[in-house]
């Protein structure tokens, strides 16, 4: 069940909604909400900041992102956390369903073709190196691969970070 516009500003208001309102794009952002409102949930999100925190201080770790640097790949790698897992169920064909459902939504947004594409490319390939379509798996050292490994970490390994 969708999250109403009542819960949606709750999440907004609270720390459950700092990856969301990290979205400094304001198309993207308010592409993100509009996803949340027509197909979210909390447990999805509650799952999809664990990812996010997971990426976030992978990325720190390598330098590629600090407090007063964040460049818009990260924006994107961020809002592909909040996404990644609203459609998929453990299917080969679910991997895509995002892109499917999504897509049209991207555009009524007036998203650039280049952050679409990098978007889903990143939901595709959160499987890593289990992604069953080869050209989806990620590329090794990028900030794709990165975002797979945090999928693993929270979905495979269990990790929570809610208590961070």
């Amino acid at each position: 069940m969708a999250l109403t516009k009542e819960q949606m500003q709750a999440i907004l208001d609270s720390k459950n909604g700092r990856y969301i309102n990290a979205i400094s794009i304001e198309s993207l952002y308010d592409f993100i909400v509009d996803c949340y409102l027509q197909y979210g949930s909390m447990s999805k999100l509650k799952e999809a900041n664990n990812v996010i925190e997971v990426v976030e201080q992978m990325l720190k770790k390598k330098k590629q992102i600090s407090e007063n640097n964040v460049q818009s790949f990260v924006v994107v790698i961020f809002a592909a956390g909040l996404l990644h897992n609203m459609f998929y169920d453990g299917s080969i064909t679910s991997l895509f369903l995002a892109r499917e459902k999504l897509e049209p939504l991207a555009r009524k947004y007036n998203i650039p073709d280049n952050y679409i594409e990098a978007l889903f490319q990143t939901i595709e390939a959160q499987l890593g190196e289990d992604t069953p379509v080869p050209q989806c798996k990620p590329i090794p050292n990028s900030p794709t691969e990165l975002f797979a490994w945090a999928c693993w970490f929270v979905k495979e390994y269990k990790m929570s970070l809610s208590s961070l």
